[in-house]
């Protein structure tokens, strides 16, 4: 009688091969878990056409395989009664063998079913309870799937702090252990948590090499996913070409999508609306909404049905149309997370322009108060998790540098670990008592100057502990005063308020954006050297320059700025320095002239 026990097998890229055996199975049962399950079961077919039947120990293993490749499956409708009889045969297999890692993991009964039936309540719980079972600080693949789990039942549920913490967790784990097909798969929630948390560029690059990955091991329902969620990253970078392209290539892969090729079609809707190309992204919109027909739109998926169609009608002018479905995504949202619907300032923005329109002044200004006080909460979260993201990605990096440098690689991991966990949870304490000091200028939805006197010192801080730089840009709007003189102070607070809109969209999450007094306004751009940071100005300016102003301020004509940039550690390693070199170069972009961006000892350059 023999005692199967496969291990996740470490896979290079010149070793991958054709699945044959439960060992590729099982190293392939994420990525690509219609072959796994295929697999499993042959073996099974194979083990009672040889009469072994009565042999439960030598069953247990592709048992095991298939139950969780099942609750991977795309294929068909979830069958939780069969998942269950097979969890339950491998389970008695390992108590009559006393095998201790086979018990381990068909504990992931409830949780794997649940996630299959996307009940991420159940899944979260069912998770955190299986946390104790696994020692997450030994470099062990088995931990791999608990990290995934607990990474996509966090993201699904909104916490995007845990959800990140789980997911470089596990793209840790499934680097250093060479597991291929599980860097890919980590990815799909890695990614998704940090479009939430507004870090397309990271999210941008990690999906770029995940669907190299996902190519290369022959999986195209995970290449699919990654494509799509790469799309949404490039829509979000603005390189809408780039995103078009793409989508068009997953549109054209028959392979099965995770949650629902509905998911590609809200994608294309979004992005034509994006473009401008009404006519398409209605195309979309109408599929997304047959496909969605036969099993019932509910909760996030409805939302987005009623948000893309009023959207669509706000496009053509249709505003009853537009109202009506508009009042529905309302009335909907508070029931769905946050973060599951992350651009929800944005849609209370529509709305008040659809309301204003429909000459329903005082229903347009409280979705305006909802609009600014949601970007404060936004803004909060995003910044918190975009810094701890930050000092999640670097400690790692630390301990990668610790390892590669090791003599005892398995002791040196254990000791990295526990520091990255405690240094994780200080970051998460730290977080939450910023997000508490947070507080905004109500004209503009911007932070106000007593939140960036308080933040500035840790930003740079930051900087300097990860010898990266951070650009200060002091911006002042060019004729102000004229424009409160000529045309009233309505026209004035408009303008303020459209800098601020402006500079929301055109600026990354991790960006602050504060105003400094009057018309005057701070930019910290993390991470940006001088170059970069004159690029993101310039990019700020043209958005402000294309505003279109209601008929009222139809004679304020294009509203410009002046702009000083001075950045750590050029240009100095204290706050009071950057700042006053800043303000130095926006008076004199000021004396030359206006609407210049002036940065270093070069001469201006108009924007």
């Amino acid at each position: 009688m023999s005692h199967r026990t496969p291990a996740l097998t470490l896979v290079k890229p010149e070793e991958v091969a054709p699945p044959q055996t439960i060992e590729d199975g099982w190293r392939l049962y994420l990525s690509w878990p219609e072959v796994a399950l295929a697999i499993a079961t042959r073996d099974i077919d194979q083990q009672r056409a040889a009469g072994r039947t009565d042999d439960p120990v030598d069953d247990g293993w592709p048992y095991l395989l298939r139950a969780l490749a099942q609750c991977r499956s795309m294929e068909g409708p979830p069958q939780p009664a069969r998942m269950r009889a097979d969890f339950q045969t491998a389970r008695d297999a390992f108590a009559l063998s006393g095998d201790a890692r086979g018990r381990r993991l068909a504990r992931l009964e409830n949780a794997a079913i649940a996630m299959r039936l996307a009940d991420w309540p159940l899944a979260l719980a069912e998770f955190e309870a299986l946390i104790g079972e696994f020692d997450l600080n030994q470099l062990d693949a088995d931990n791999f799937y608990l990290c995934f789990g607990l990474a996509t039942s966090y993201v699904y549920m909104g916490r995007l702090e845990e959800s990140l913490r789980f997911g470089y967790a596990g793209l840790h784990l499934a680097r250093q252990l060479e597991l291929l097909p599980e860097i890919a798969t980590i990815t799909m929630p890695l990614g998704v948590a940090l479009l939430a948390a507004k870090d397309p560029e990271e999210s941008d690059a990690l999906n770029e090499t995940a669907i190299e990955v996902a190519a290369r091991i022959g999986s195209a329902g995970l290449a699919k996913v990654l494509r799509n969620n790469r799309a949404v990253a490039l829509r979000r970078l603005g390189r809408l070409d780039e995103a078009l392209a793409l989508l068009g290539e997953v549109l054209a892969s028959p392979a099965s999508m995770v949650g629902g090729q509905h998911f590609v079609h809200f994608n294309a809707a979004e992005l034509y609306l994006k473009r401008e190309e009404i006519d398409d992204a209605e195309r979309h919109f109408v599929e997304a909404r047959h496909l969605l027909a036969a099993r019932g739109a509910v909760g996030l998926d409805l939302i987005k049905l009623h948000y893309i169609a009023g959207a669509i009608a706000r496009s053509r002018g249709q505003l009853a149309a537009a109202l009506s479905e508009f009042a529905i995504v309302d009335r909907m949202l508070p029931d769905v997370s946050a973060l599951r619907f992350n651009d929800r300032a944005e849609f209370y923005d529509e709305y008040a322009d659809v309301l204003s329109r429909a000459d329903r002044p005082g229903e347009a200004f409280e979705m305006q108060r909802k609009s600014s006080r949601q970007y404060q909460v936004s803004l909060g979260v995003v910044n918190r998790v975009r810094r701890f993201s930050m000092q999640v990605r670097q400690e790692i990096h630390r301990v990668n540098a610790e390892l590669a440098r090791a003599s005892d690689e398995q002791r040196k991991l254990q000791q990295a670990n526990r520091r990255l966990r405690g240094e994780i949870e200080r970051a998460i304490r730290e977080a939450d008592l910023l997000r508490d000091k947070a507080s905004h200028d109500e004209l503009t939805g911007v932070f106000n100057r007593a939140y960036l006197d308080a933040t500035l010192p840790g930003l740079l801080t930051l900087s300097v502990q990860s010898a990266t730089p951070l650009a200060l840009v002091m911006i002042d709007l060019d004729h102000f005063k004229r424009i409160n003189d000529r045309h009233g102070h309505a026209a004035g607070d408009e303008v303020l308020r459209r800098f601020g809109r402006n500079a929301r969209s055109a600026l990354r999450g991790s960006d602050l954006v504060s105003r400094y007094g009057g018309e005057e306004f701070c930019l910290a751009l993390i991470g940006c050297g001088a170059d970069a940071a004159r690029q993101r100005v310039e990019r700020l300016m043209t958005a402000l320059r294309g505003e279109e102003f209601s008929p009222e301020f139809t004679q304020l004509g294009p509203v410009t700025f002046s702009a000083g940039i001075a950045v750590y550690p050029e240009d100095g390693v204290h706050v009071s320095d950057l700042l006053r070199t800043a303000d130095a170069r926006l008076l004199r972009a000021k004396r030359q002239g206006r609407v210049q961006i002036v940065c270093g000892g070069a001469e201006p350059r108009p924007a």
